[in-house]
């Protein structure tokens, strides 16, 4: 199994006044260049590398932004990077334009045209992808100041620049025994992070049986895992993130309160508070999955429910709740994580998963309690579950349906499991 993330390292902070200032020059040339590239493009543009270098040979951008050949290079793979994310997101939009002009409701319509997607524009600080044309990481061991260097070429001709990274324990053995592919040199809050792109290489591992999992906005996550006999009990489970909303809602007030009293340099400070907090305690939660689901091939279900929140569609405090929901974030960090660990995980469409998951039946009704969750009652079988348990038991088995091993489904047989549940 090959595995691909980024990580994320801060530049030394004994890097001296003079290095810093040759990232300065060379980051802003950069964005510079890319800029003076994406003014070459329209919407009719072919977006290939041999036209848009021609398109650069013929404007002179190397003469005019002083930079070698191998960065004006990635400058043309950033910039078609750009323009391709941008028309497939403009193509999207038009696709869903058609099926909004058929509901002929005017004030959606209106609504849906403020949506549409701008094209690229590089008005601020933009970075690219460095590689082994102009730069590369290095270990350096005998260095006492930092074992994580990156050399990298300068605005002058022969010269390069060494810079020393501040790694920690976690980024060492992220990086050990990992290829290190490229790097981006980002500047956050006044301060120069690399984001170095790795990959690496996992044994896969024999999962024993199969599970689902349905994210919620009352629970992160309920979770099902199935028994590899038909004898066995299945697991049931909830996933909580009640503290990781308290400290939100605690952080919400705050910044709240800092906004009406135009506190403005306190604001600054915690731009960044609340969003690393909730990745944080994603990537716990991330962790706490991955650990009860050692062993089992695992299905996330893969819904688009928030597109449909859209303003105007009469449930505002619905759409507050869902405009917080770390949605992605979590299924993507959970993949991650059991990947990490050599096991497969499935994205499975949610289409059916309010259905019975004991009689497959489509008469089912959701009822709500006080406390904000809610249970699904069949009127076939006359079942009474929860509903993320439920979903989470027919995610569970859309997945034994779409797993390709062949082993595992001789293994586990289903109709008994099922019938036994």
């Amino acid at each position: 199994m090959q595995i691909k993330k980024t990580v994320k390292i801060p530049v030394h902070y004994a890097t001296t006044e003079f290095k810093h200032s040759i990232l300065d020059n060379t980051t802003t040339r950069i964005t510079y260049c890319i800029k003076c590239i994406s003014s070459l493009i329209d919407k009719d543009t072919e977006l290939t590398r041999k036209n848009i270098r021609r398109l650069v040979k013929e404007n002179n951008i190397a003469g005019k932004t002083k930079l070698s050949a191998g960065f004006v290079d990635q400058c043309v793979d950033k910039t078609i990077w750009s323009w391709k994310s941008y028309k497939r997101l403009h193509d999207d939009w038009l696709r869903r334009l058609e099926n909004v002009l058929r509901r002929g409701n005017e004030v959606y319509l209106w609504k849906y045209l403020q949506k549409e997607p701008t094209s690229p524009d590089f008005n601020h600080k933009t970075s690219c992808r460095i590689d082994e044309r102009t730069g590369k990481i290095e270990w350096n061991k005998k260095s006492k100041l930092s074992p994580l260097w990156i050399h990298m070429s300068t605005l002058k001709k022969g010269n390069t620049v060494g810079i020393p990274l501040n790694p920690s324990k976690y980024h060492l053995k992220q990086l050990k025994d990992a290829e290190m592919r490229d790097f981006e040199i980002i500047k956050t809050d006044g301060k120069y992070y690399v984001h170095i792109s790795i990959q690496k290489e996992i044994d896969d591992k024999q999962p024993s049986s199969v599970g689902g999992i349905d994210q919620g906005l009352n629970h992160s996550a309920g979770i099902v895992l199935l028994p590899s006999d038909k004898n066995g009990i299945p697991f049931e489970g909830m996933i909580c993130d009640e503290k990781k909303q308290e400290i939100l809602q605690k952080y919400d007030r705050l910044i709240s309160e800092l906004q009406n009293a135009k506190k403005y340099g306190k604001l600054k400070q915690l731009r960044s508070k609340r969003f690393n907090v909730a990745k944080e305690y994603d990537w716990q939660i991330a962790n706490q999955i991955a650990d009860v689901s050692e062993g089992f091939l695992i299905g996330i279900g893969d819904t688009e429910f928030r597109k449909a929140m859209y303003c105007g569609n009469g449930m505002p405090k619905l759409r507050k709740r869902i405009g917080k929901w770390s949605y992605a974030r979590q299924r993507q960090s959970i993949a991650l994580r059991r990947a990490e660990r050599g096991y497969d995980t499935l994205f499975v469409s949610e289409r059916g998963s309010n259905n019975c998951y004991h009689c497959g039946s489509h008469f089912v009704s959701r009822k709500w309690l006080p406390s904000g969750e809610s249970y699904i009652l069949c009127h076939c079988c006359g079942l009474k579950k929860d509903a993320d348990i439920n979903s989470s038991y027919n995610i569970a088995y859309e997945t034994f349906l779409r797993c390709q091993d062949e082993r595992l489904k001789a293994g586990m047989n289903m109709e008994e499991t099922h019938g036994n549940l």
